[in-house]
């Protein structure tokens, strides 16, 4: 039976299936996968051609067999009755807004769990117009970003050791890893960082720029002590940020005089450098400092869903393909309506599509996965030094994670969702398991398969359309 303990519901307000089944949706709102199949072809030429990353197409097609039976199915049987159910498999796509809701609250529950009970800073990387082409031409150099904006963070917690030894050494560089700095370093002011990349602002331009939790917190591995830090110097930031960008993309491309000439033109037209926001909102000192888990959502919210939701498309035409979708402009808060074509649309979505196996979240400091005794002994100091505060260590952490994927389970996501247990038979009765199809079992290759599944869609769409 469901688990009610983990959800805020009611045992009696649970509907039966028979009511989940009567739910209707809203068929005249506009749906993307209505306009990613009027340009279908259009998205096959362009992979065909070369244009298009392979990723891309792969997502689409995900995208598109999302919830049917080309993906496979669970099926269950009522044991009080002859009724049956079939449940089908999810995509798990980057471009699936329904899987994309999943997935957002999952990374999000690692994030809070693992958070110390401290204020923390939002803060924001961001780099020029003009380098953003360079980084969409070359997604690995998105890496750079990740780096960078842990290098500055080093930096600035560090900034005492960091002027001594370019004092003594000139270089602040480890011989054997020149790719971070302070790494495996004696003495440092160990920090925590939880970043994720965003590639895309409002209005759907590619603006790859990182988003960073930081807490106001550091611990003295000599002193073994920790410390409240929450002094950011906002011109350090900004100098250090551009300076660790420029100098790891010289790294990777050291002999690219395009990249050279951009890099000190850089330094020439930036007297302030880089742009990196880092201060406490007044109006919302919240959302900024202590509502961690706020911030989290937010922050993973677009590392695990689409670029867009559907709610901000308010029509579309498939005869002429031209779709209507808003965005509020940051600047002046007003709304901007967009009337363009679908596949003008579908072009600026795709571009955001990350490669396969690419992380959109990292770690660092003591919140990376390898770091879990320091997390344990900074608790430890946290709760000597605050009594008031709420320590964790790291089985009180596998436990609490453990406790909200519990509550992700399709099942119990889908009672928090709707109020319904979808496993409850209109005659009272429980469906039980009783087999498994998967399709998709022992293919090494599936990009045909689903092809061929594709095709069989589309054909039998055609025949219902030309009826």
């Amino acid at each position: 039976m469901i688990d009610l303990s983990l959800h805020n519901i009611d045992q009696n307000s649970i509907g039966l299936l028979s009511d989940f089944d009567s739910y209707k949706k809203d068929l005249s709102k506009p749906r993307i996968k209505e306009i990613i199949w009027n340009n279908l072809e259009w998205l096959e030429s362009i992979d065909e051609s070369g244009i298009a990353r392979e990723v891309i197409l792969d997502n689409v097609y995900q995208t598109l067999l999302c919830k049917t039976v080309y993906l496979g199915f669970d099926a269950f049987d009522c044991d009080n009755c002859d009724n049956w159910i079939w449940l089908f498999r999810h995509c798990h796509s980057r471009f699936c807004s329904s899987c994309g809701i999943k997935l957002q609250k999952t990374l999000a529950s690692k994030a809070e769990t693992m958070c110390i009970d401290i204020k923390h800073r939002h803060m924001v990387f961001t780099i020029p117009e003009e380098y953003r082409e360079l980084f969409r031409k070359d997604r690995e150099s998105l890496n750079i970003l990740f780096v960078a904006s842990r290098n500055t963070l080093m930096k600035l917690f560090n900034n005492s050791l960091f002027n001594k030894v370019r004092r003594k050494k000139g270089i602040v560089k480890n011989p054997k890893d020149n790719y971070y700095l302070f790494r495996n370093y004696n003495g440092l002011n160990e920090f925590g960082e939880i970043a994720t990349l965003h590639t895309f602002g409002r209005d759907l331009k590619w603006n790859p720029h990182i988003h960073a939790l930081v807490p106001e917190l550091i611990y003295n591995s000599k002193k073994n002590e920790i410390k409240r830090f929450n002094h950011f110097n906002y011109a350090s930031l900004r100098h250090t940020w551009m300076y660790e960008v420029n100098r790891l993309l010289l790294e990777r491309y050291p002999n690219d005089k395009i990249i050279k000439r951009l890099i000190d033109n850089s330094y020439k037209k930036r007297d302030h450098g880089f742009y990196v926001y880092a201060k406490v909102d007044e109006r919302n000192k919240e959302r900024n400092l202590k509502d961690v888990n706020g911030c989290v959502s937010y922050m993973m919210r677009y590392a695990g869903r689409p670029v867009m939701a559907e709610s901000r498309i308010t029509s579309y035409d498939s005869k002429t393909d031209s779709v209507s979708w808003w965005y509020e402009d940051h600047k002046t808060e007003k709304r901007i309506v967009v009337n363009e074509t679908g596949k003008k649309l579908l072009g600026k979505m795709i571009i955001h599509i990350p490669d396969k196996h690419f992380r959109m979240i990292r770690y660092y400091g003591f919140y990376s996965n390898k770091s879990g005794a320091l997390l344990d002994k900074i608790n430890e100091l946290l709760g000597k030094k605050f009594p008031y505060k709420h320590t964790t260590n790291k089985q009180t952490r596998k436990y609490l994670l453990k406790k909200k994927l519990e509550s992700l389970k399709f099942r119990t996501h889908i009672a928090d969702s709707y109020n319904r247990d979808i496993l409850k038979c209109g005659c009272s009765g429980t469906f039980r398991y009783v087999y498994t199809c998967n399709p998709l079992e022992g293919k090494r290759n599936d990009r045909y398969y689903k092809q061929g599944c594709i095709n069989e869609m589309r054909s039998l769409w055609l025949q219902r359309s030309n009826r």
